[in-house]
């Protein structure tokens, strides 16, 4: 069933006006969340639409057991009506918790408001988040609250700026347990070697957009249908674009998003996201990014500064998670970390010659 059609098949006006039986609201905001849940990656934005508006007027009716049954439900929907997922995370912990610590639908801005906003149970369910940048570790460190302290500290998906990692060492001397996790934390890192992600960023000196316009004239017409294509026709790139687009004007899509789209196995919204960013067609970036041809795809993440730690998230994400190995994922990282800006470049002009290898 369509979500336009809820007003008039499943919702009784007065119920959403609040002049029904309370049970009445409870027993509809469960079933339009699971409707939604089971229905979502098929909804068009019209519909997401409505049911965005049905869900917030039952909100504001239902009892905290029926809110924290419908934020479980959207909780790891990627396409999941942004209002009413913030419209739980400011909510009491109960019904917070799950989209807090899962919701690919909030930005870093939305967490560091809930940080701002809200107390300590709210901060530990954040510190829970696959990924989280520096723009919200740092919020979260300079709340002093031993509990996010700690969980954060153990949280390896949780990139730290060396001011907040000062703070937790400072803290450290205090508190045996975020000893414990930062020690910990700090052996891991070593074991594994070098961060690249704390390496300086060396953006290109191409102008990717200006690249794109000399290779566009060699690529053939029929490489920008996905419709055909054995894996990429499964995704909704619309949608997916029109998220990324909604990022970029606000000024958050960089490396910690992408990292939420790849921890969160969203493939079409990471594809998105990097068309946006180099200038090159959604269609184009999602073939690099199904294709064995690594030194190709990995040119481009090296032309836009990618770190390491993102490089190797992309790679568990989409087709690549279902075709590589760990063996074979190392050797791609190894050779990601050997490839230079200035190697990346020369092959990056070869390709306004000779074109892109898509298939």
């Amino acid at each position: 069933m369509h979500a336009a059609k809820l007003r008039t098949e499943l919702v009784d006006p007065k119920v959403l006006n609040g002049q029904g039986d309370k049970g009445k609201s409870d027993e509809l905001m469960r079933h339009v969340a699971t409707l939604f849940a089971l229905t979502a990656t098929h909804c068009t934005e019209e519909q997401i639409e409505t049911y965005s508006t049905v869900m917030h007027r039952l909100a504001d009716l239902v009892g905290v057991e029926t809110r924290s049954f419908a934020a479980q439900k959207l909780s790891h929907l990627e396409n999941a009506p942004q209002e009413i997922i913030r419209r739980f995370a400011f909510d009491v912990i109960s019904v917070a918790d799950p989209v807090l610590r899962h919701s690919p639908v909030l930005t870093d801005e939305d967490l560091v408001k809930i940080s701002d906003v809200k107390g300590e149970t709210h901060m530990v369910s954040i510190c829970m988040r696959k990924s989280l940048s520096c723009v919200v570790t740092d919020v979260l460190i300079r709340s002093q609250h031993g509990s996010v302290l700690i969980k954060l500290a153990a949280n390896k998906g949780a990139d730290i700026s060396q001011v907040g990692l000062n703070i937790l060492r400072n803290s450290a001397a205090n508190d045996q347990s975020l000893f414990q996790e930062l020690s910990l934390r700090e052996r891991e890192q070593v074991a594994s070697g070098p961060e690249t992600a704390k390496q300086p960023e060396v953006k290109s000196i191409i102008d990717l957009p200006v690249l794109w316009q000399q290779i566009a004239p060699l690529i053939q017409e029929s490489m920008y249908d996905l419709s055909r294509h054995s894996y990429l026709a499964r995704y909704q790139f619309d949608s997916s674009l029109a998220k990324a687009d909604r990022f970029s004007k606000q000024g958050l899509l960089e490396n910690g998003i992408l990292r939420q789209f790849a921890n969160n196995d969203q493939f079409a919204d990471l594809v998105c996201g990097i068309a946006l960013l180099s200038g090159f067609p959604h269609q184009i970036v999602a073939r690099m990014m199904s294709s064995l041809n690594w030194d190709q795809v990995l040119c481009l993440f090296k032309l836009l500064g990618l770190p390491e730690r993102v490089v190797q998230e992309i790679l568990e994400c989409g087709p690549w998670m279902l075709c590589l190995s760990r063996n074979q994922c190392t050797a791609v990282i190894a050779r990601y970390r050997q490839l230079t800006v200035d190697a990346a470049q020369s092959e990056a002009v070869l390709w306004s010659q000779n074109g892109l290898l898509l298939d």
